[in-house]
């Protein structure tokens, strides 16, 4: 187990039984192992929930981790059974930490500072030898388009509307209730989300 982290887990319209539990920190034995350096002092949040019952993969695992630096991995996995979703959680999280940490070496690798990540120590460290062709073939991502648009002030419910017409996954809009940028989303239950910052900070 990594150093002051460990593995939270809860059920949402599902008993989270002995079984469960045990097979699921099996599993993210691996990430506590492989990825220590990254999520060291940071738990490991798992979420197990039922969808809707008409579904045929209604059995849903989200697995989040708040990383050093502020970052956020999250991913999630919808399959027939819990089983099943757990094993493909946790492959997609971490194929998501291996890039994370391969986009960490990267920049070491090129004398960039990874200071804003909190990861200053990985400097100091020789680069693992499976990591090295990841490295050497790893691309900074690139923005290809900008988009500007003038915002409008709307109610939640109103940018749900412009959403459904747009027929886009997510729509921005502000918040004439906060006065805050805000966006609307699409969940895969059939409802919809809305993300909003707390505040707006800008780090030096």
């Amino acid at each position: 187990m990594t150093v002051g982290s460990q593995t939270i887990i809860e059920g949402r319209n599902i008993d989270i039984t002995d079984a469960i539990r045990e097979y699921a920190e099996s599993k993210l034995s691996r990430i506590h192992k492989h990825f220590d350096s990254l999520i060291q002092n940071h738990d490991i949040h798992v979420v197990l929930s039922v969808l809707k019952k008409n579904r045929d993969n209604n059995q849903k695992a989200e697995i989040t981790i708040n990383l050093k630096g502020g970052h956020i991995i999250r991913c999630q996995s919808s399959e027939a059974n819990v089983y099943a979703s757990i094993d493909t959680v946790v492959d997609k999280i971490e194929g998501q930490l291996r890039k994370y940490k391969t986009k960490i070496y990267s920049k070491i690798h090129h004398g960039k500072s990874v200071k804003e990540y909190g990861l200053e120590e990985m400097a100091e460290t020789l680069l693992p030898d499976d990591f090295s062709s990841h490295v050497e073939s790893y691309k900074e991502p690139e923005i290809i388009k900008v988009k500007r648009f003038k915002m409008k002030a709307l109610e939640p419910e109103q940018a749900v509307e412009m959403l459904d017409d747009c027929g886009h996954s997510f729509y921005m809009f502000l918040n004439i209730f906060s006065n805050r940028i805000a966006a609307v989303y699409k969940r895969e239950d059939g409802g919809f989300g809305l993300i909003e910052p707390e505040f707006l900070q800008v780090d030096n």
